[in-house]
Parts: structure tokens; sequence; C-alpha cells
């Protein structure tokens, strides 16, 4: 066999090798995360003294319709609650089965300046729901004529992560591993110029939400 021969042998064989080792490290999505059901049914409309808002529904997408527009998610899901004392709580809850790290899910912090806000705060925080502490951050958006504190938590493969950074680490251990892990990102927000005083709104729907849900849908909105 001639020098040129082998080297084209030897070259063809490192590009198969690459190719099955490219193949081997692809990470492998959940099948169970692809079936999630629908956000319209894991959100109860009714729930403690909140009921959904119907009049506020009839200008929003239905969650799997808006989370193919928005074209990261599988389901994103938006409703106004409103309590017996005409307090107001806006949830959106986004659902991805496959957060690569092409895919992650969009943080407040980065979403509400590209509409236009100013971020006034921003806090990590412990947030006290169901019992147990889930890490959230809580974000202070304003613009003119328009203050919306906002509450946030993340759960990537059924797990609260408290930051991008623990959500990147999260994804490059078990992307190792050939995974990619369904995630969601469940928002509450109100309009109050009391930063304070829609924190401590948003805990007790928080709160009376966790106590409405079963331990499955729990577990898959607020972690295991």
């Amino acid at each position: 066999m001639d020098l040129s021969r082998r080297k084209a042998l030897a070259l063809g064989g490192g590009m198969g090798a690459a190719a099955l080792a490219a193949w081997w490290m692809k990470p492998v999505a959940d099948p169970d995360a692809a079936a999630a059901p629908s956000l319209e049914d894991v959100f109860p409309r009714r729930f403690g003294d909140w009921r959904a808002d119907t009049g506020a529904e009839m200008f929003v997408r239905p969650s799997r319709q808006q989370g193919r527009h928005l074209g990261v998610y599988d389901q994103v899901l938006e409703r106004t609650y409103v309590d017996a004392d005409g307090d107001r709580v806006m949830l959106v809850a986004a659902q991805g089965s496959e957060q690569s790290a092409g895919l992650q899910l969009h943080r407040p912090e980065v979403c509400y300046p590209g509409n236009g806000f100013k971020i006034a705060q921003l806090q990590h925080v412990s947030l006290s729901v169901g019992g147990r502490m889930l890490p959230g951050t809580q974000v202070h958006a304003v613009m003119p004529m328009r203050s919306e504190p906002v509450t946030y938590w993340t759960v990537l493969g059924g797990e609260v992560v408290a930051d991008g950074a623990a959500f990147r680490w999260r994804q490059l251990k078990f992307g190792l591993r050939r995974r990619l892990l369904d995630g969601m990102l469940v928002r509450l927000s109100s309009i109050d110029p009391d930063p304070r005083r829609a924190y401590a709104l948003h805990a007790r729907f928080a709160n009376a939400l966790a106590a409405a849900l079963p331990p499955a849908a729990r577990a898959k909105v607020m972690g295991g």
C-alpha cells in the first residue's frame, strides 16, 4: 500500500471516529418531558381566594400555540388572577422539553429591558413556598407610568436552580451524561409602585397555588 493511500485511509478512519463520537455525545431528551401535560391543565383556574380573569384571557393564545409562536418553548401560559379584594397577579409559565445550551429559558432581567423597561432592582432571594424554601429572583422593572415588580423561579430537570450560573452548570453536568433536561420558568408580577407590597402579594399567591397543586404537578412547577 502506498503512502498516499495509507494517509487517505487514516483520514477517513479519523473522520468516521469523530462522527461516531459526535453521535454518541449528542444529548438525548427525556421522553417523559416531551409528553408534558398542558400548562392550562397544570395550573388551576380557581384556587384559594384566586380565580383566573376570563376577560384578560380573551387576548391570549392557548399555551401550546403561544410556545410555538415564541419558538423557544413547547408551551407558554399567560393568565391574570384576581382575588376577592381585587388584587391582581399576572402569571406566566414557560415550559421547554429540551433545555439545551442554545435553548435557554428567557429571564425577566433580560427580556424586560428588550421591551423598554429599566431594571431598578434585582435580588436573589429564598422564597418560602409550600413549607419549603425555593431559590428565586425578584426584579423591579420600571418604565414611564408603569412599575412592575416581578418574582420568578426556574425549574430544570425537576430541581429549582438559583440563577443563570446554576442553570448552566446543571445543563453541563447532565449534558455530559447525554441528557437534555426539561425546564420551566414561573413568573409572577403585578402593577404596583411599592415593590415590597407586591412581593408580599406574590408570596401569598404562590403559597395558595402550592396548596392547590397535587404532588406531581407541584414537583413540576416548584421542584421535587
